[in-house]
């Protein structure tokens, strides 16, 4: 048996142990989150697993021991940074009496956590540029619960009158997903154009009172059904 093998098998029964399982977990974990901004900041062909390695503490031997090759661990980090775009289940309530308020609610989480998760919209946007998954029977995040929870708003508000009908789930998410991200992903083209910093807190929460106020007018203006 090599040494190299010897290593590996002797630094996963380590792992067996109860602390030791605790603390691989937190290092797996870090690992991901130091791959997620390499990703987000290089894309896949120019991120080094060696650099990963150095900055998460985690040997480059081991990262092959849990995610295979860069492949697998750029897989389990793009999975990751789509489900930090995920509202939970506690943001998808509905609000049977004011369906305006639940699109409110969810376009607030949206906002927030897009704002708060650059890295995780970068890293998408790289995929999308790069198509490294491609187009898959198996998509790297359940967004289905968005979905079904958008229907239902859409529903009981056009149901009530308050939308207009016509107008689907893909839509909504169409004018939110892009108006949140556009912030991240041409942050540079609008300093460089028109000296415009959109990190700072007023550009920030403008554009939030913009994607608010833009989903809810397409919702309920009284535009024909096209």
């Amino acid at each position: 048996m090599s040494t190299e093998n010897t290593d590996a098998l002797q630094d996963a029964g380590q792992a067996d142990s109860p602390h030791a399982a605790h603390a691989e977990s937190v290092s797996i974990d870090s690992v991901v989150d130091v791959a997620i901004k390499q990703f987000s900041r290089f894309g896949f062909t120019e991120t080094k697993l060696e650099t990963i390695a150095q900055e998460s503490g985690m040997s480059k031997r081991m990262i092959h021991y849990h995610f295979g090759d860069k492949k697998g661990l750029y897989l389990r980090a793009l999975s990751t940074a789509a489900q930090r775009l995920n509202p939970p289940e506690d943001a998808l309530e509905i609000d049977t009496t004011v369906p305006v308020e639940g699109v409110r609610k969810l376009v607030d989480w949206i906002f927030w956590q897009y704002v708060n998760h650059p890295e995780a919209i970068r890293m998408m946007t790289w995929e999308t540029a790069q198509s490294i998954v491609g187009s898959s029977t198996n998509p790297v995040a359940d967004f289905s619960g968005v979905a079904l929870h958008l229907d239902r708003l859409l529903m009981l508000g056009q149901d009530a009158g308050a939308f207009r009908p016509g107008i689907s789930t893909n839509d909504i998410f169409t004018i939110i997903a892009s108006l949140t991200s556009y912030r991240v992903t041409n942050r540079a083209m609008m300093d460089n154009l028109l000296g415009v910093d959109m990190s700072s807190q007023a550009n920030t929460d403008g554009m939030h009172r913009l994607t608010v106020d833009a989903v809810l007018a397409f919702l309920t203006a009284n535009i024909p059904d096209s």
